[in-house]
């Protein structure tokens, strides 16, 4: 009985010691990308002036549908279109863009500021409209 509790309390550690580094070392990944210079070429894009959501999904993506797109927009309508842009990636079509960014999910979402030469903040999963309307007032 007692090596089984121990056994089990082990499995227990190493799991969340694995949880524990792979949040690490995604958050040390995210803060990096956050001081870099946005790939627009990835993209085939360039800035506009506008604070810009690069919105990152498949056309197999429920939650990016039904949830992020409905977000977004609300997010865009409360600020105005002509303030923010939104960007589309498939990443089914288009995976170079994903490696540029470092987004490993769907959905996905990266706030750049006005310039277009500053990442405001990456959204690894759903990001909420209140959650984008935040980090796009910070993108101004």
């Amino acid at each position: 009985m007692l090596d089984r509790v121990a056994l089990i309390t082990a499995i227990a550690l190493v799991l969340i010691g694995a949880v524990l580094l792979i949040r690490s070392w995604n958050g040390r990944r995210v803060r990096t990308l956050q001081f870099n210079v946005p790939n627009w070429s990835a993209l085939g894009e360039q800035p506009d002036g506008r604070r810009t959501v690069i919105a990152f999904s498949t056309p197999s993506c429920a939650a990016c549908h039904q949830a992020q797109s409905p977000a977004i927009d609300l997010a865009q309508r409360q600020l105005g279109e002509d303030m923010v842009r939104v960007i589309a990636v498939n990443l089914a079509s288009d995976s170079r863009a994903a490696s540029a960014f470092g987004i490993l999910t769907v959905p996905a979402t990266v706030v750049v500021a006005a310039g277009g030469q500053r990442i405001v903040a990456v959204n690894q999963g759903f990001a909420p409209s209140a959650q984008l309307v935040r980090q796009l007032q910070s993108a101004a």
